[in-house]
């Protein structure tokens, strides 16, 4: 489903395939002043107004999906718990983010959680934040930072902050990467600390 509004010129630069409930500044005012109920999606949306009105966004959509490319190309499907519409610069953040990354030809290469995130519908840049976690396909594969952008036109994942890399038997520490989106080549900016990986439990 394409999402319409005041916005619409804005939004139909990305793709939001699916919004389980939309609601303007005006209204989710309307709805804090009401005291909506404590349970379910009227909590969700409490909370999300809340924030709409504190972060200056114009809406919000709970339980949304963006699809994002590349030169028409499938690059990655983000979904969230929810999303505000920002004032300024084309700018969507979301909250409580899983983000699916695909290959070439459509196959999955990883799997992106974060806390937040911010994606820019004009160029489909990306930047995750909070506990962000990139897992390979083969699950073989661990990053852990606390934040990091995604580029569409390079394809790339990249950070600038302190990060964990756990790759086969070893465990890798630096600050700073690059990395296609499926790990299998992570250049690391100012390495740390090369030690062995403690298996689960230990």
């Amino acid at each position: 489903m394409r999402f319409h509004s005041s916005r619409a010129s804005l939004i139909s630069a990305g793709d939001f395939t699916r919004l389980g409930s939309l609601l303007s500044r005006g209204a989710l005012a309307g709805v804090l002043a009401g005291g909506i109920a404590a349970c379910g999606g009227e909590d969700a949306a409490a909370v999300a107004g809340a924030e709409l009105l504190e972060l200056g966004a114009e809406q919000v959509a709970i339980d949304v999906r963006h699809i994002l490319t590349s030169d028409g190309v499938l690059r990655a499907q983000l979904l969230a718990d929810t999303a505000f519409f920002l004032n300024e610069e084309s700018l969507v953040r979301f909250r409580g983010v899983r983000v699916h990354f695909f290959g070439d030809v459509g196959e999955e290469v990883s799997v992106l959680t974060a806390e937040e995130g911010v994606v820019n519908l004009q160029t489909e840049d990306m930047e995750a934040n909070g506990r962000v976690v990139v897992v390979d396909r083969e699950q073989s594969e661990r990053l852990e930072t606390e934040t990091l952008e995604y580029l569409a036109g390079s394809n790339q994942l990249s950070s600038d902050v302190d990060f964990t890399f756990y790759r086969g038997s070893n465990t890798i520490r630096g600050q700073g990467f690059v990395s296609d989106p499926g790990l299998d080549t992570v250049r690391v900016t100012r390495p740390s600390a090369v030690s062995p990986r403690r298996s689960e439990g230990s």
